[in-house]
């Protein structure tokens, strides 16, 4: 068995275990913000004996949340700490917290998928399953930021574009996926979409491409996927300067 087959037999075995408990993250987060709330969960699991004296305290001042008095790290704590008690207000609290336009919103919303999760597993006796990643999702997909390169620089013309747009539409359709946004720029276009967690995104966007290049061989074999975050044209076009200069080593002005 293969690395891409084992991966793809986890990820069952996963959504067996999950059932129809998986929650999936929707909300675009920074993995930076996600690993940063993680590690506070992990430091403060640690200190069992002033924990519950800290859930206490916090659960008695719970509003200070929406006080701009308190500093930005203590509310980190109490979102940490309030998200691991059972209690549909402290829910409700955390909910309406994520909604005010403040620095915290991301880690606001992780907290409240976490809260939700501890209110489900509770009320369907399962703890369920937390998927999270940069990019979010919806329902059960997870939410993919595409790249696809153009073999020639420049645009692409008007029916180069209606072929990748349609083959993409019954690829990604033919997978239980969505297409949210299509845009064609210089070099390259740019895809965001959602695909279930079991994809094989290689033989899947392979094959898509494989069927544009029927029609002209306008699109490079590489191509960008990630669901870590969106990527600026700059980042972009550093990643396609680079892979010219691995297929160019001599070339230094590629």
């Amino acid at each position: 068995m293969n690395k891409a087959e084992k991966k793809i037999e986890d990820i069952e075995q996963l959504l067996a275990m999950a059932g129809s408990n998986l929650n999936i993250l929707e909300e675009e987060v920074d993995i930076a913000v996600q690993k940063e709330y993680f590690e506070m969960i992990n430091l403060l699991s640690k200190q069992r004996e002033k924990y519950t004296e800290i859930s206490k305290q916090y659960l008695e001042n719970i509003n200070d949340l929406f006080d701009e008095a308190v500093s930005p790290e203590i509310k980190k704590r109490m979102l940490v700490v309030l998200a691991t008690l059972e209690d549909v207000s402290v829910y409700r609290t955390i909910e309406n917290f994520s909604k005010q336009d403040t620095p915290l919103k991301k880690w606001a919303i992780i907290a409240l998928q976490q809260s939700r999760m501890l209110l489900q597993s509770t009320l369907l006796d399962d703890p369920g399953v937390f998927i999270s990643t940069g990019l979010g999702g919806h329902g059960s997909l997870l939410r993919y930021f595409c790249v696809f390169f153009y073999r020639q620089a420049g645009e692409l013309q008007a029916f180069q574009q209606n072929i990748l747009k349609n083959e993409a539409e019954t690829a990604i359709h033919n997978a239980q996926g969505e297409i949210e946004s299509t845009e064609f720029k210089t070099n390259y276009a740019v895809m965001l979409l959602l695909l279930p967690l079991k994809t094989d995104l290689q033989p899947l966007f392979t094959g898509l491409i494989d069927e544009c290049n029927q029609y002209g061989n306008f699109l490079h074999e590489n191509m960008i996927i990630t669901n870590v975050k969106k990527l600026t044209d700059e980042e972009i076009l550093q990643m396609l300067h680079t892979q010219k200069r691995k297929n160019h080593p001599k070339d230094q002005n590629v």
